[in-house]
């Protein structure tokens, strides 16, 4: 099965998935508020971040503007504190020691002839220089403590004693001499020097084991727990702090561009989403309900970002009174793709400079859920309507919480009374734009048909006084009518308030309609069948007129052109065929349009019925008759193809007429009893 569409005057197949019967002007059109959509989006996704990132973005040597929290558990290396670990450990090695066992002798040599003049010229120029012109008996003395002590310090095996604390064994040996400071200095630096050539430090070995400790010291992990101050307004942004933000989704102060992309690109996607569904109300889409729904979505998408901009997590909430206007004024699937995927695109347009914007998606789906529930049978009065609002705000309110109490932190005292005293002000604006939006967008909602089918109402009273027969008539089809739709599951209040209105055409001339007639006297009788046709055809011009100038809604305006389709008045015709030899018959029928909804041809079957069986009289007061009688109404309806524009089933054609029969006969059984009193 293909669906299709006219261009340049041929036809285009579309696969079965994709919406159709969209027009050249409805082409240009949805392109044109695809591109407003596309402009909003980057405007709010620009200046979003001009206000949450421009100004209080991080970057990294630079204090912090604000405070930042922790948005979920993270673990992180604290790799100052692990640094420094790991140097105290590895500062505890002093060296590595190593021996050059090969220079002992020579050291041992050396200290034995140390009081020969030829040996001090193995020590540095000072020392010797100090040696040369110290008085003999004291560089005597200085010596042979030197030889003593260091042949002390070694051993014959090429070890040396203690070689690690080198230095304090030699203070500690000198210090049991009769030497002066000074003296024990000088003998001090002559041992320090020859032990040095036998013992030294290997930086290599040294690096080495130095690297073994520090290795020994695991990395220091910390937790951080939502709601944690991760950074202090005025701290510095350090390398590490930065990528810890970047992992909570926090945004460095540079513009980002790629961001930016991706998220318009995937806007650009969804606006072609409706496209390709299987949904029987996105096939034919009027310029009126395209946009409608682009105005929804898009005051939808600036209410989420004032709200991201009072709290992040209250973005979500946004979507409360866009949410209530759809289901109250569009068909349920609609109002669900609306809420649903439009209302996470607004939390993502109006939130995307924080990680956040990932929690806001909750109360969205949320909201849209117990709205498609809490709705399903659409309030009719404002009262309710608040009401319903209100508990589908509080009940995502509960779930959100208890949400976050699982497996997050519990929002505080202060975000409570922020996310309520939201939802109490979202719930008024609900309230308050449904009929801005009713007036402005020409749209219907179940309170306004409340209001339009009231007695009060001052067309029906103008009915009721001026013409009381098609008051009558009216009352008769809207019952059947009515009736039928809750059967088939169309909207019976819609119906109800098409049926009340669909004949105000004939406030203009009433006596040139039987049920306004005085019996045995018929107006017709003394025209001509062109003058009656006409004058019959013009009721639903005339009804238009009437219609608007009394502002009424275009859904029962619908009503009127379509409850006879492009049927014609065979009785006038065949009148005229009778006198003339050629009749245009186009002159003699309805202009139509045929009915498009399945409200509007019920009203057509509901309304042929009822002339039917007025006709018939007491021929039909039986269920045979009856069966019979709205049987050879649908047949014709169908035959003459004005059914053909509305997806009615032939189980829905069945439901239909027994749902006629049966209010008819209880409409009838009710007179007769009244008659027999």
């Amino acid at each position: 099965m293909k669906f299709t569409r006219r261009k340049g005057g041929t036809i285009n197949s579309y696969p079965k998935k994709v919406a159709v019967a969209l027009t050249r002007d409805s082409l240009r059109l949805e392109w044109f508020l695809r591109l407003i959509v596309i402009t909003i989006a980057g405007i709010l996704l620009f200046w979003g971040w001009k206000l949450d990132v421009a100004s209080k973005g991080f970057k990294v040597g630079s204090p912090s503007a604000r405070d930042y929290y922790v948005l979920s558990d993270v673990v992180y290396v604290d790799e100052a504190v692990t640094e420094q670990l790991r140097e105290g450990q590895a500062s505890r090695v002093l060296g590595v020691v190593v021996h050059d066992v090969s220079l002992l002798p020579i050291v041992k040599t050396v200290l034995e002839e140390i009081n020969k003049s030829s040996t001090w010229l193995y020590f540095p120029k000072g020392l010797a220089d100090i040696l040369n012109t110290m008085p003999a008996q004291k560089r005597e003395g200085i010596l042979g403590i030197t030889r003593d002590l260091g042949l002390r310090l070694i051993v014959f095996n090429g070890d040396i004693i203690d070689g690690n604390d080198l230095k304090l064994d030699l203070w500690r040996y000198l210090s049991d001499t009769d030497l002066s400071i000074a003296d024990q200095n000088i003998v001090y630096q002559i041992l320090s020097y020859l032990l040095d050539l036998a013992v030294k430090v290997d930086a290599e070995a040294t690096s080495l084991v130095r690297e073994f400790y520090r290795s020994g010291i695991d990395p220091i992990e910390r937790l951080l727990q939502p709601g944690a101050l991760l950074v202090r307004k005025g701290d510095v942004i350090t390398p590490e702090i930065a990528e810890i933000l970047k992992s909570q989704g926090y945004l460095e102060e540079r513009f980002p561009w790629m961001q930016l992309l991706l998220s318009l690109f995937i806007v650009f996607l969804w606006t072609f989403l409706h496209r390709y569904t299987d949904l029987r109300e996105w096939r034919e889409t009027s310029a009126r309900k395209m946009t409608y729904f682009v105005s929804l979505l898009l005051f939808a998408w600036i209410l989420q970002f004032g709200m991201a901009r009072v709290n992040h997590f209250c973005s979500g909430l946004g979507i409360l009174p866009i949410v209530g206007l759809s289901y109250m004024t569009m068909p349920f699937i609609s109002a669900m793709y609306l809420g649903l995927s439009g209302g996470l695109l607004g939390v993502m347009v109006s939130s995307s400079n924080s990680f956040t914007y990932l929690y806001a998606m909750l109360p969205v789906v949320l909201i849209t859920v117990l709205a498609h529930a809490l709705f399903k049978d659409k309030p009719t009065t404002r009262g309710k309507a608040l009401l319903r609002i209100l508990m589908v705000g509080l009940g995502a309110m509960a779930l959100w919480f208890v949400f976050m109490g699982v497996f997050y932190n519990v929002p505080t005292a202060k975000e409570t009374l922020i996310i309520l005293i939201a939802i109490f002000l979202l719930s008024g604006a609900f309230l308050l734009l449904l009929p801005l939006f009713e007036g402005i967008f020409d749209v219907v909602s179940p309170i306004r048909l409340m209001e339009l089918t009231h007695p009060s109402n001052p067309l029906l009273k103008r009915l009721q006084i001026e013409a009381p027969g098609t008051y009558h008539h009216v009352m008769t089809v809207s019952t059947l009518a009515e009736a039928a739709a809750e059967r088939i599951g169309a909207n019976a209040l819609l119906v109800r308030g098409g049926a009340y209105y669909h004949d105000i055409g004939k406030l203009k001339r009433p006596q040139y309609f039987i049920e306004n007639q005085i019996e045995g006297e018929n107006v017709h009788d003394t025209l001509s069948p062109s003058i009656s046709a006409l004058v019959i055809l013009s009721h639903v011009q005339d009804g238009v007129n009437l219609a608007k100038e009394y502002g009424l809604p275009s859904a029962m305006i619908d009503f009127i052109t379509e409850h006879h389709g492009t049927t014609c008045l065979s009785y006038f015709y065949n009148r005229a065929k009778e006198r003339e030899e050629y009749v245009e018959r186009d002159q003699y029928c309805y202009p139509g349009p045929k009915p498009r909804s399945k409200e509007t041809a019920l009203l057509m079957l509901a309304d042929s019925t009822e002339a039917a069986v007025r006709a018939l009289g007491s021929s039909v007061l039986n269920v045979p008759a009856l069966n019979d009688a709205i049987r050879q109404v649908i047949e014709v309806k169908k035959k003459e193809g004005q059914l053909d524009e509305v997806n009615l089933t032939m189980r829905d054609l069945n439901d239909i007429q027994q749902a006629f029969v049966k209010t008819l006969m209880s409409m009838y059984h009710t007179r007769q009893i009244k008659e027999r009193k």
